[in-house]
């Protein structure tokens, strides 16, 4: 009879520390990879080479419809890491900071630091250029690179402006910079792991964002005749000067034509570029999540892989980002929690990359800030068929400037159409309208794993109905949303306003 008791204790006992048991909180592995757009085998793309991407997307949810909020690294990264909108923030370029208008705000990492957290940056996080860090959010101080991380692997001497557009060095991974950066992390990863905390690990690629310089046997992984563009050269019909950026990013390399118009050899070259350092970075987060499966860490990891925004890679008479159009705003976004139900399925939901900050502090049962403009995707993650937003908004500055703004453009995107409206930022008074349809022609046409549009239809009479209709769902979105009403200006005005753009 004592046994019995005996057990009875035991078992009561047992039951109760079950009760009590914590369960232990997931780390979190942040991967940003620049300029990526959907341009990944797990999209559709029949072209690149993707197979590590490709293979963690079975393994996650992919979000086949999410939008940054600005087509540009600074505006974008900083609306994913604070939770708001860029005119919430006035961060519309790189050199605006979010801390000289909001200086208490509480970045995603910063949130994870708050409740015991090891934060850690690696890489292009929150910006490439050092003026651009944020101390306060991480842990230990943010590594953006190291001595010896160079852009060139091969002897880089004389001329002008960035230097030559590609390379192709026949060197090992580590030759270039995201190489180091894998083996970094990994090694970073190791430390975590040893010291028994949860950790929010940030790991930010730089590739492919020019110049396109990859080791060559990424080069060797493609046939260059692949790569013509089949394009008519033209722009986008019936547009005005706003929808097309003006700053030429991809003119101030070496031996390029300022004004961006390139040869067919050339064009077949970048396009053979950008994709070998797709695949040259693709070889980079495979290393890291092997990694992490080599330290026992995969099971309790929240692994976020995302884009900052889109890429153009010539069609239509356009390269790099910087506008409202699709093959910009778009990004891969690909979410992989601990237990997720059905791994490998797609979301067709409309999402943006604000929604990633209240997502993760949900995943991570986190508080999250008052004001965040985002919604949690916890509901798509844990049911891919749950439905998105009714519309997602990007919005983009002419020009691309740190001082204020002349005009705004604001695009509204819905399951089947993009209505962007351009403004005069001061008067506010409307200056030109696009509106595209992406379910048939002739606005736009699917080419692999993106829509490029052709025409801009809000001229057309037949098309009066939509654009009045959307043009109304914008206005109540920008009144709803856009919680600074007043014309204010960028962040760095004050401070850098005797500084050229």
């Amino acid at each position: 009879m004592k046994s019995i008791f005996r057990i009875v204790a035991v078992l009561v006992v047992v039951s109760i520390a079950r009760l009590h048991a914590v369960e232990p909180r997931p780390n979190v592995l942040f991967i940003a990879v620049d300029d990526l757009r959907t341009s990944l085998g797990c999209y559709g793309d029949t072209l690149v080479k993707s197979p590590n991407i490709d293979r963690f997307a079975t393994t996650a949810r992919r979000f086949d419809h999410a939008y940054t909020q600005q087509a540009v690294c600074g505006p974008s990264r900083t609306s994913l890491l604070t939770g708001r909108l860029p005119d919430n923030t006035r961060v519309w370029h790189n050199r605006n900071l979010f801390r000289d208008t909001q200086p208490d705000i509480i970045t995603l990492p910063q949130l994870f630091k708050n409740h015991g957290y090891h934060t850690v940056s690696l890489g292009k996080i929150f910006s490439g250029d050092e003026r651009e860090l944020d101390p306060v959010s991480w842990s230990e101080p943010e590594i953006l690179k190291q001595k010896g991380w160079r852009n060139s692997a091969l002897s880089d001497s004389g001329g002008e402006g960035k230097g030559a557009a590609w390379e192709a060095a026949d060197v090992p991974d580590e030759g270039y910079s995201d190489g180091k950066l894998a083996k970094l992390a990994a090694e970073k990863l190791a430390s975590l792991q040893s010291s028994g905390k949860p950790f929010f690990l940030a790991v930010g690629f730089f590739k492919p964002h020019l110049p396109f310089n990859a080791p060559k046997r990424y080069w060797d992984l493609y046939d260059p005749a692949s790569f013509e563009l089949n394009d008519d050269g033209q722009r986008v019909k019936g547009v005005s000067e706003h929808a097309h950026h003006s700053h030429r990013e991809l003119g101030g390399y070496r031996d390029l034509p300022k004004d961006e118009h390139l040869d067919a050899a050339t064009a077949r070259k970048l396009r053979h570029g950008y994709h070998a350092c797709v695949s040259y970075t693709d070889a980079q987060i495979g290393k890291l999540l092997t990694a992490l499966d080599q330290l026992g860490l995969t099971e309790n990891t929240i692994v976020v892989l995302w884009g900052d925004h889109g890429f153009a890679l010539g069609e239509k008479d356009r390269w790099c980002k910087g506008t409202n159009f699709e093959r910009d705003t778009r990004v891969p976004l690909l979410i992989r929690t601990p237990g997720m139900k059905e791994p490998g399925s797609a979301a067709a939901g409309l999402v943006e990359v604000v929604d990633l900050y209240p997502t993760l502090a949900e995943l991570a049962s986190l508080p999250a800030p008052q004001g965040l403009d985002g919604l949690s995707l916890v509901p798509i993650i844990n049911d891919p068929q749950s439905p998105g937003r009714d519309a997602v908004l990007s919005q983009f500055a002419r020009p691309f400037s740190a001082n204020t703004p002349e005009f705004m453009g604001y695009s509204l995107r819905t399951t089947t159409h993009r209505y962007t409206r351009w403004i005069d930022w001061q008067s506010r008074k409307l200056v030109a309208e696009e509106l595209y349809d992406y379910t048939t022609g002739p606005s736009t046409r699917r080419k692999g794993a993106l829509w490029i549009e052709e025409e801009n239809l809000a001229a057309h009479p037949q098309q009066t109905d939509s654009r009045q209709s959307l043009s109304q769902e914008l206005d109540q979105m920008l009144s709803e949303r856009i919680t600074v009403k007043d014309h204010g200006e960028p962040a760095t005005k004050k401070k850098r306003k005797k500084k050229s753009p």
